[in-house]
């Protein structure tokens, strides 16, 4: 009985933290983190403040969350990406797919992630103890195993894979930092040919 009390216990626990980050992903992305206060993350969540405090001991930690969860994800899918068997232009098609995928999925991640730039943003990493040039690398590492195999291959432009990473990353980035609502709304089968096009895809055959 112990043990379903404590797995009850558990459950509703990670249901509220799932409730607050979500909250906050939406706030931050919309409002800014410097303009959003506890209260306000915990008015979104449908919860009181005590209860946001006692899940995290501040905004920042909250943040903190957010930001480890999502590099680490967008670390593993380049990674998975790049691991893959087969021919570079399945890998380009997964990479592509998978890409489209997560920018859609988590807009408002992106857009917090976005807005990080400049000294401001490279100080507030630093409180929280991340290294963003770091994990960006070894997202660029996977992904630049990719496109050099694609050059090999004959399946991109002749370029040097470091640009191609570049031109690619900036191709997703851009369109969400211009407009995220309109963003949402292009269809994938139109962001997947703006992918290829941007670095020289060139089909079998």
């Amino acid at each position: 009985m112990e043990r379903k009390a404590g797995g009850r216990a558990d459950g509703a626990r990670a249901a509220s933290t799932a409730k607050v980050l979500a909250a906050a992903r939406t706030l931050f992305a919309q409002r800014g983190f410097a303009a959003c206060r506890v209260a306000d993350i915990a008015r979104e969540a449908g919860m009181s403040p005590g209860n946001v405090y006692w899940l995290f001991e501040s905004k920042e930690a909250i943040l903190r969350s957010i930001l480890v969860d999502g590099f680490a994800e967008l670390e593993a899918m380049a990674d998975a990406v790049a691991d893959e068997y087969g021919p570079a232009r399945r890998k380009l098609d997964i990479l592509v797919a998978r890409t489209i995928e997560f920018y859609q999925r988590n807009d408002a991640l992106m857009t917090i992630i976005g807005s990080l730039g400049g000294t401001g943003g490279r100080e507030l990493l630093g409180r929280l103890g991340i290294d963003r040039g770091a994990t960006e690398e070894r997202r660029r590492a996977s992904l630049r195993r990719v496109f050099a195999e694609a050059r090999s291959e004959g399946a991109v432009a002749p370029a040097d894979p470091d640009l191609l990473v570049t031109l690619y990353v900036a191709l997703f980035d851009g369109l969400l930092a211009r407009d995220r609502q309109r963003w949402s709304a292009i269809p994938p089968a139109e962001l997947r040919d703006a992918a290829l096009r941007v670095v020289g895809y060139r089909p079998a055959g």
